[in-house]
């Protein structure tokens, strides 16, 4: 059974998370760890459990999200991965830098575009399913784990909110069919865990997420 350890960043208050199975193997998705304080605490993680690194991905390449990238792969000797629809907007580290009012250098670690859509990340004995759901970003995915009906969500999808459509890559018709045509499909009792935000179920979602069809998008 695959299992979710969810790790809420202080700085910009995203969720990182690592999944695992009774193998010991594990993935880190969506590596938002700015300080040394928030980085100890994933690696404190994974050590204690003794779990083997296999995999660094991303759901899309907002800084937020990507900030911890060069640690964990020279840490652990994973290289990050995403979808090729965020091939500029990961080359555009210091423009999202100067966004978020960011004074140091960051150190870049660009990512491998391996993540397309219906590819199988295979770790342990599990599986998660690429969904590519563009719209908050052009490259943005969701993680699917059918056997145990877990969907990590990105800012694609969160608890009666959806991401914005208003930052560079953004379109709010194409987010909003993302998320009807390819996760309200989904089984009703699937679990979103976020990229911001509690989790939530496609239930939940489908039956009071007035976003996720709304002229008004925000996050």
């Amino acid at each position: 059974m695959m299992q979710v350890k969810c790790f809420t960043m202080k700085t910009y208050n995203e969720n990182t998370y690592i999944v695992y199975d009774e193998t010991n193997e594990c993935i880190l998705i969506d590596c938002g760890c700015k300080t040394i304080d928030e980085r100890l605490q994933i690696t404190h993680f994974i050590e204690s459990k003794n779990l083997k690194v296999c995999g660094l991905l991303c759901t899309h390449c907002h800084l937020d999200h990507t900030i911890g990238n060069a640690f964990f792969s020279y840490r652990y000797n994973v290289h990050p991965e995403a979808n090729e629809g965020d091939r500029r907007l990961s080359e555009m580290t210091n423009y999202q830098a100067i966004a978020l009012g960011l004074t140091e250098e960051i150190e870049e670690y660009q990512p491998i575009f391996t993540l397309e859509d219906d590819v199988i990340v295979k770790f342990g004995k599990s599986e998660l399913h690429v969904i590519h759901t563009p719209g908050h970003t052009q490259g943005s995915v969701c993680f699917y784990n059918e056997a145990d009906h877990i969907l990590i969500s990105g800012d694609t999808l969160m608890k009666h909110l959806v991401g914005a459509s208003n930052l560079p890559g953004g379109r709010q018709k194409t987010l909003q069919e993302s998320i009807e045509k390819r996760l309200f499909v989904l089984p009703d009792d699937v679990v979103v865990y976020p990229g911001h935000g509690e989790t939530t179920t496609i239930g939940e979602e489908k039956n009071n997420n007035t976003f996720a069809t709304a002229a008004s998008v925000r996050h």
